[in-house]
């Protein structure tokens, strides 16, 4: 098995493995008779596996694996051979490593060895080269000097690496420069870099880049080339900026403040020689100004000598220049333009005196008041802010000095008729003026207060005497407002249906119109709707409630005779029956009488409730009859209750006696009883009933509840677990219940049901056979679960292998002890296995066993022996230390084997290991030439004390090796050949190379060869060297080719050497100048004969004689003559004959001196001035103004720039240094807008525009360009192209739904904008001025979504459009629940979101409030500032889906989250609250007493034709949407029992007191003043749900 489990992980191993392991290259038989010389093949590097099978190999063959010729090759092999096989494996030890190779050429060289005799089957496997080397720089980085005058096509610098891979084709290297590239250098196939252009020091000092070299296979390797660049004196001083711009303060001398870009600054434009330079002022404009300005000389710095005065001129012009200290003809100029800064010298001042504007009351914030306007005569006016003294007035100033209402709640004139106050304007510092002005601000009266009644709600009575005419009630309101606006009327709006009552317009008297038809035992309720309304234009109005009672005669009634109530026994104080009866109380008050049975009843006189004095005993009596009477003191009537008394739950069950302890064997039947307990209760019905319950047992017992019987319902097992504690409890079926409890222990009694079980299931043990008879060998032991005689163990030997006549082993019965019972003997029995069994006393006999295994031991009794006497091995020299040589076998017959042996070796030279194995020493080494043989003898002994020993002979034979190596006889010097093209089949020939070898034979037999550039060389067989491909001098003109010479032997031995092939040059190239075009300007009266005008340069790729350059013109001149060596133009003429600007035009032709010459043309260009040369570039202006259009197309034209050179020869580019990303300017100064321009983002542009030179070194200029962006009227653009609201149904007239709001792109027009709808509607409006949208009617447009257009219009008539979707849900009045908070109402009413959010956290609802009110039931307005310490907030909550959830549910949950809905809130006020939900708040009128109230009102309604019902119940539905809310009217009750009624918003409802009443009440409130004009910062967004 375990053979088998090593086999597959092998296997496993191997096909992991299978990824690197190739097949066997070669299948070759040995040779031991005569030895052989084998190719097994070739492969590539990085191969693992079999390399070679050997086949024939005879019984007598040992084959030995050795290294041949070159050692290296064997540490890549090992043999896989076993004496007497007849085959072989040579396989790798790691992967083929052609580099490694590379001494033996690539070839890795061993020998299998026949050691008798000694011959060799020598073997060469071809181990071909892979590309895994990249070629390495002998440096890591390369520097050089290389002057700027140095020619066009020198080297500058050599670069050089060298590639380890052994083939030619994977070692040849290709240089490149890597990007960025210079343009001035390039990099030759021999890594030459060579200068392409002229250098410049002034445009770069120092050249670094990145050189690669790559071979073949894309492998590389990279430096670092540094190129320093060393100056050359021939360039003018030239200025850092041809134009500055300064600055001084006026009335000021000295230097310059301020300078840009940058300190003045000239320098040598030969920046590596730098000759200081020395600085003038040549001329200043205006020039009466000169005298003003002194520059130093050394230094440029310019200072002013007399102070300046920003009035007179506040720009001057500087023109200086720079000459250089050697040489006067050298200098640059520049220009400075100096701005003379103003200086803060006068103070803002106001355009008046004072400020009085009026403005209403209530004005919204952020409306305009007034502007006021500050003058400074300094630059620029007026800079500086400004602020209004004191900063707690309701107003605001902008940065602009526009005042405007910061608090729009603190403009109430009836607390604060005007305002006066300071604006104070102060400069920004540092300067301290300023100015301020005094403004008054009159508020004008706006309606904004509605009348106010003395009291919320006012009583009056008609009696029995009531006349026509007589004075019910008075009512009574004032109003806070002046004028008209504070006049009162009053009317009666609701109520006053059959027309009992009439109301003084003027003084608000109510009297009788008619006499009121009055009910026995009856109080007649009238609600009357009272409204105070206002003169003002728009009129406010305030409604009251006016409770008018008219009571009937008095004759109180029970309801009925008889009543019937029940009562627990032993309750004192408990409620029994409410009887009803009718009367006029309290009006006419009545007593309520208990006339029989009173020690023990009584009856409460508010509520007629009939409850117990004393507690009743149900045992003594169950039933009583009691009875009542009721009177007014002159009538009487008389009822009686049946009172039945209830039994209650009063005794305990208790147990009967049982024993404490129950025993039960284990092996009880599962099902079968165990025993029973039982329990008795003294109470009758279900309170006597007992039932059954058990506690413990873990599982294994039940109850039965009925009965008490204890059963057992899962086995036992008493070694689990032998005791039981069991808790009954009897429970009887009272309401509540009553229990008591016991206890019973269950024991469980022992069976044998468990077999010993023996510590060990095996034992094993080792016994000398020299152990004596009696011996102990070892003990068992076995245990048994069981209990008493169950668990007594006795041991038995039943069984012994190998068997005996009589038995070799006993065991003691009772201790488990084994021992001999005869002498071992090795030779008869090695092992004994024992069966041993162990029985326990219980009936049956339970048994178990375990096996006994005793090994005899040995004793060493026998000597090793070696499978030979003699060992012979032959060897290479130059063994590699630590390599195995021989392995040596031992056998011993004695038990063990050979396994604990070692070996005994005396050498120096050599050492053995535990394994046999003979090694060459790590510190040895062989030489053949010094010691051919060696004779060791080996001694194997067995054992490390006292151990038998034998011995051998081992015969080593040292071979030898091809260990010289070629080498090279002197090289001819020089060796060249010219350049040309050359081929295999007509070669160039170059020289001889000569080599020797020290072997002899084949391994003194040489064969050269070239390493790098064969396919440009090659030798013949006499060691020629010859060119063999197209060679050019200007690509290459140096090769350095390695050469390789190989000896015959195996392995082969080679030298290696480099050998410089320079090739000689051929006139193939033609000159090239370094310029296309040569250009100078000369000033004909400072032109002297014999001036050098230009010099020519032109180079040639050729060398010698054939890179020598002569120059000449096409044409002769008279002006001008051209040196043919130096290329210097010379002037020839006094140029008396040029009266005006003259160019002259000439080619000039360059002509090398090759066998065939070649030539290059350019052009001259000379041009003749007679007036002064102006060496710079100036704009036609400094300054430039254009204007554009805003939202002009891309790319557009904004204006056109020009610059001046002064010659023609000269070009110039522009360049855009400001503002590039929104302009360009071309090649021909014009400027272009890159994009479309917005007067409202940015009005002005100043841009910097450039002009540079095309001179050396180059001229820059300036100038400054201003874009005014004209404006274009835009149309308004809305915030969002649709706006979302909802609403409900029941929303209160003026309610704000959503604000849509726009913005003009015109500078500072949005305020100017006017809203506007498109279609005309009666649901909405929209304010014109703000654009919030509110509600004018709702009650028509339920469960719908309509759609309008809204428009904003600028002053222009421009105007946009967006879209308005309004849902308007169906809604009923008794969804709306009323809370009340313990804050004001104006603090309310700012904090109205916050609320919303809070309770919809606390009630996992949204939440939308409808109103806030205050305590006197006034509506909340943002504009009123109400001190009142308790507000009702009116709302409704909808769930996920938006559907309203039902009042009823909505007060369920606040009652249950009140205290989460209190910690929210709190987070909003910061302060202690109170919350109340109104009781009133969300009832139906749904009860029976409604239904026939509503039933009556119909029925009166139908008495008047069904036009007059129609127009009626019109006008009614009109005036209730303008009437106002009265809050105590929410919590105030008509009715006799005095049901709590409410009055919702926007709702009326029918009120029934009793069966019989005839009037209907309606409870109305209008919410047309709920909120102003100014709350529309309450509702303001772009999708809001406004409820």
């Amino acid at each position: 098995m375990e053979k088998m489990d090593l086999f597959y992980i092998l296997f496993i191993l191997a096909s992991l493995h299978v990824h690197s392991v190739r097949s066997v290259i070669g299948n070759v038989p040995i040779n031991c008779a005569a030895g052989s010389s084998h190719e097994v093949g070739s492969i590539p590097e990085g191969y693992e596996g079999d390399v070679e099978i050997i086949t024939n190999i005879g019984p007598e063959n040992h084959l030995v694996l050795e290294d041949y010729l070159f050692p290296i090759g064997v540490s890549f092999l090992e043999l896989v051979y076993s004496d007497g096989g007849s085959t072989a494996t040579v396989r790798t030890v790691k992967p083929l490593d052609a580099d490694v190779l590379q001494e033996s050429g690539g070839i890795l060289y061993y020998s299998l060895t026949c050691p008798t005799p000694s011959l060799k089957n020598i073997r060469r496997v071809q181990v071909e080269d892979v590309n895994d080397n990249p070629p390495i720089f002998q440096s890591k980085s390369y520097n050089a000097t290389v002057s700027e005058a140095t020619a066009v096509g020198s080297d500058v610098l050599r670069v050089t690496a060298k590639d380890a891979d052994v083939s030619t084709e994977n070692n040849r290297i290709t240089y490149s420069i890597l990007p960025p590239a210079p343009d001035e250098f390039e990099v030759r196939s021999d890594g030459n870099i060579r200068l392409k252009q002229r250098l410049n020091y002034n445009n770069d000092q120092e050249y670094t880049f990145i050189v690669e070299a790559k071979d073949v296979g894309g492998l590389s390797d990279t430096t670092t080339a540094t190129i320093t660049v060393k100056d050359f004196d021939n360039l003018n001083p030239f200025f850092d900026h041809s134009l500055y711009k300064a600055s001084i303060e006026e009335n000021q001398v000295g230097q310059f403040s301020d300078v840009t870009p940058e300190a003045i600054k000239a320098q040598d434009g030969d920046t590596g020689i730098n000759e200081p330079v020395v600085y003038s002022i040549t001329a200043v404009f205006p020039n009466e100004y000169q005298s003003n300005f002194v520059i130093n000389e050394s230094s440029g710095v310019i200072s002013v000598t007399t102070a300046l005065d920003r009035e007179e001129i506040d720009q001057i012009t500087v023109h200086i220049q720079a000459t250089q200290q050697d040489d006067a003809s050298k200098t640059a100029n520049a220009v400075v333009s100096v701005t003379i800064e103003d200086v803060d010298d006068n103070p803002p001042k106001f355009d008046q005196d004072e400020y009085t504007v009026s403005i209403l009351e209530n004005s919204p914030q952020d409306q305009l008041v007034l502007q006021t306007r500050v003058t400074d005569l300094d630059l620029g006016g007026f800079v500086g802010t400004f602020r209004i003294i004191p900063e707690s007035v309701p107003f605001s100033i902008g940065p602009d000095g526009t005042i405007l209402v910061k608090s729009s709640a603190d403009l109430d004139r009836e607390a604060t008729a005007s305002f006066s106050f300071q604006v104070e304007a102060q400069e920004n510092p540092p300067s301290t003026n300023k100015a301020t002005v005094d403004v008054t601000i009159v508020l004008l009266d706006e309606n904004d207060n509605s009348p106010q009644f003395t009291t919320s709600k006012y009583q009056g009575k008609v009696y029995g005497n009531q006349t026509v005419g007589m004075q019910v009630v008075k009512v009574e309101a004032t109003d806070q407002d002046e004028g008209p606006n504070s006049e009162i009327s009053y009317s009666i709006v609701f109520g006053n249906e059959e027309g009992y009552f009439g109301i003084n317009e003027n003084d608000g008297e109510i009297t009788l119109v008619q006499t009121i038809p009055l009910v026995e035992n009856r109080i007649l309720q009238f609600s009357l709707y009272v409204t105070a309304k206002d003169g003002g234009t728009i009129s406010r109005s305030t409604s009251a409630m006016v409770d008018v009672k008219a009571p009937g005669d008095s004759n109180p009634q029970f309801l009925q005779k008889t009543y019937q109530g029940q009562v627990e026994e032993d309750q004192s104080g408990a409620d029994i029956v409410k009887v009803d009866f009718l009367s006029i109380d309290p009006i006419v008050p009545v007593i309520l009488t208990v006339e029989s049975e009173v020690d023990k009843f009584s009856i409460n006189q508010d509520t007629g409730v009939l409850s117990t004095k004393v507690k009743l005993d149900f045992e003594e009596e169950s039933s009583y009859t009691v009875q009542l009477s009721i009177s007014d003191g002159t009538n009487r009537d008389e009822a009686s209750v049946l009172v039945e008394v209830l039994d209650i739950n009063d005794n305990s069950p208790v147990f009967e006696s049982h024993p404490a302890s129950v025993s039960v064997s284990e092996d009880h039947t599962v099902g079968d009883d165990v025993t029973s307990v039982k329990a008795m209760d003294a109470d009758a019905g279900f309170n006597g009933e007992v039932r059954y319950t058990l506690l413990g047992g873990a599982g294994r017992f039940s109850v039965d509840q009925e009965t008490g019987v204890i059963t057992l319902v899962a086995p036992l097992d008493r070694e689990t677990q032998d005791v039981y504690h069991l808790v009954i409890t009897a429970q009887d079926q009272g309401r509540p219940s009553r229990s008591t409890t016991t206890t019973l222990d269950i024991s469980v009694t022992d069976v044998n049901d468990n077999a010993p079980i023996f510590s060990k299931q095996q034992y094993e043990i080792t016994v000398s056979e020299h152990a004596e008879v009696g011996t102990a060998v070892l003990d068992v032991m076995a245990t048994d679960k069981d209990d008493g005689a169950n668990a007594i163990v006795t041991y038995h030997i039943v069984k012994q292998e190998p068997s005996s006549t009589s038995p070799v082993f006993i065991i003691d019965a009772e201790s488990g002890s084994i021992s001999l019972a005869e002498k071992l003997d090795y030779g008869k029995a090695k092992r004994y296995n024992l069966e041993v069994e162990g029985r326990d006393g219980g009936i049956p006999v339970l048994t178990s066993s375990a096996t006994v295994t005793v090994w005899v031991e040995d004793v060493n009794d026998k000597a090793p022996v070696f499978s030979k006497d003699q060992y012979d091995v032959s060897v290479y020299e130059n063994l590699a230390g630590g390599t195995a040589l021989v392995s040596l076998e031992v056998t011993d017959e004695d038990e063990g084997g050979f396994s604990k042996g070692h070996f005994i070796m005396d050498s120096d030279t050599f050492i053995i290991n535990s394994q046999g194995v003979i090694s060459l020493r790590s510190d040895a080494t062989l030489d053949r030439e010094n010691l051919d043989n060696y004779n060791i003898q080996v001694i194997a002994v067995d054992q490390p004390v006292n151990g038998l020993s034998s011995t051998a002979q081992v015969i080593i034979t040292v071979l030898d090796v091809n260990d010289n190596n070629p080498q090279f006889l002197p090289l001819p010097e020089p060796i060249e050949i010219q350049e040309g093209v050359y081929t295999p089949s007509s070669p160039g020939e170059v020289c001889e190379i000569l080599t020797t070898d020290a072997d002899i034979g084949d391994n003194g037999r040489v064969t050269i060869t070239t390493s790098t550039y064969s396919n440009f060389f090659s030798f013949r067989d006499d060691g020629t060297l010859q060119a063999i491909e197209e060679l050019d001098r200007e690509t290459q003109d140096v090769y350095d080719v390695v050469i390789v010479a190989v000896d015959h032997g195996m392995p082969q031995g080679n030298s290696i050497t480099t050998v410089r092939v320079s090739i000689t040059d051929v006139n193939d190239n033609a000159p090239v100048f370094s310029s296309d075009t040569y250009s100078k300007s000369i000033l004909v009266k400072d032109a002297k004969v014999g001036d050098v005008l230009l010099t020519l340069s032109a180079t040639d790729k050729d060398a010698g004689s054939n890179a020598l350059i002569s120059y000449r013109f096409s044409e002769v001149s008279s002006m001008v003559a051209l040196d043919a060596e130096t290329g210097d133009i010379t002037l020839t003429s006094d140029l008396s004959g040029v009266t005006e600007d003259t160019l002259l035009m000439l080619t000039a032709i360059a002509t090398d001196h090759g066998t065939a010459p070649e030539s290059a043309e350019a052009e001259v260009l000379i041009y003749f001035k007679i007036a002064s040369l102006t060496e710079s570039v100036a704009f036609e202006s400094s300054s430039y103004k254009f204007t554009i259009k805003e939202n002009e197309p891309e790319a557009s034209e904004v204006g056109k720039v020009k610059a001046l050179t002064g010659s023609p020869l000269v070009t110039v580019r522009y360049n855009m240094k400001s503002h590039e990303d929104v302009f360009s300017v071309d090649g021909e100064g014009t400027i272009k807008a890159l994009r479309r321009l917005d007067k409202e983002e940015e009005e002005w542009y100043i841009l910097t525009v450039e002009v540079i030179d095309s001179r050396t070194p180059p001229n820059t200029a300036e100038t400054t360009v201003n874009v005014q962006v004209e404006n274009v009227n835009e149309a308004p653009v809305f915030d969002d192209e649709i706006y979302k609201a909802e609403i409900f149904s029941i929303s209160p007239y003026k309610f704000p739904i959503v604000k849509v709001q726009a913005s003009d792109p015109d500078v500072d027009k949005s305020s100017e904008l006017q809203y506007s709808l498109q279609e005309s509607t009666t649901l909405l409006d929209v304010e014109a001025n703000t654009g919030q949208i509110y509600v004018l009617d709702a009650s028509s447009f339920r469960d719908s979504l309509v759609t309008f257009h809204a428009k904003a219009t600028d002053k222009h008539g421009l105007s946009t459009t967006t879209t308005v979707q309004i849902t308007v849900k169906e809604s009923a009045s008794d969804n709306v629940v009323v809370i009340s908070l313990n804050q004001p109402v104006f603090t309310v009413e700012k904090k109205i979101p916050e609320i919303e959010e809070s309770m919809k956290k606390a009630l996992g609802w949204t939440v939308k409030i409808l109103s806030v009110r205050a305590e006197d039931g006034i509506e909340m307005r943002s504009i009123l500032r109400d001190s009142s310490d308790k507000t009702y907030i009116s709302f409704i909550a909808m769930d996920s889906n938006g559907a309203v959830i039902k009042a009823t549910e909505v007060k369920e949950k606040l009652q249950s989250n009140h205290n989460d809905l209190k910690e929210e809130l709190k987070k909003v006020f910061d302060s202690d609250l109170e919350i109340e939900v109104e009781e009133g708040s969300g009832i139906s009128e749904d009860s029976e007493d409604s239904s026939a109230a509503a039933i009556i009102a119909l029925s009166v309604l139908l008495a008047i034709s069904i036009v007059g019902f129609v127009a009626l119940l019109t006008v009614y539905l009109v005036r209730m949407k303008k009437m106002k809310k009265d809050t105590d009217s929410d919590k105030e009750s008509f009715n006799i029992g005095k049901p709590k009624i409410s009055s919702i918003d926007k709702s009326f409802k029918f009120h029934n007191k009793k069966e019989d009443d005839k009037e209907v009440k309606f409870s109305n409130t209008a919410d047309s003043e709920r909120y102003s004009e100014n709350d529309t910062d309450l509702r303001n967004g772009n999708s809001i749900s406004a409820l």
